[in-house]
């Protein structure tokens, strides 16, 4: 049957003795376990010892991506301009090398080690003229290569007839 028909009391002599007799003392139990977790010991460190490079490198990355966003807008911010030299120049030649040289002079000014193997290029299609600023983005991240580049275009300015085609500006007219 059940344990409720036994003597209350014998029963927690006989607990007590077989206790006692196996060698047990009061407190040992919670010995055993705390060197059961000193197997454990420097599992934590070990585990920040490895995640350590793992953070450190995302945190490069991070760093790298926004280098290359602010290389990319100083970039644009040259190439327009150099767009805008390029626009307002008078028809004809020698507008390129004062566009080439307010774009390159503008990322000096605004970002001298942002871009490296700076390349500067200006060009005139149809009564369209633009500024084309690239170049590598500073690397924050070893063996990592972002090459930027940014180009900005507009008409040329100056006065187009409403009789006639429009679309091109006279030479000397301005």
């Amino acid at each position: 049957m059940g344990d409720h028909h036994r003597d209350p009391g014998a029963a927690r002599d006989h607990d007590r003795r077989g206790h006692h007799q196996e060698g047990h003392r009061q407190g040992q139990h919670h010995q055993h376990r705390l060197t059961g977790r000193g197997s454990d010991s420097g599992a934590s460190s070990m585990e920040w010892a490895l995640l350590t490079p793992v953070l450190i490198l995302l945190m490069l990355v991070v760093v790298q991506f926004t280098m290359v966003f602010h290389a990319r807008h100083v970039a644009l911010a040259a190439a327009q301009s150099g767009a805008r030299v390029a626009r307002t120049a008078p028809v004809g030649g020698g507008w390129q090398d004062a566009a080439t040289a307010k774009a390159a002079g503008d990322v000096r000014e605004i970002g001298p080690e942002l871009l490296s193997g700076l390349s500067v290029r200006a060009g005139e299609s149809g009564d369209q003229r633009w500024v084309e600023v690239s170049g590598e983005a500073v690397t924050v991240v070893p063996f990592m290569k972002f090459h930027v580049s940014q180009r900005s275009q507009g008409p040329i300015e100056c006065f187009r007839p409403d009789v006639g085609d429009g679309l091109a500006c006279e030479p000397g007219g301005g």
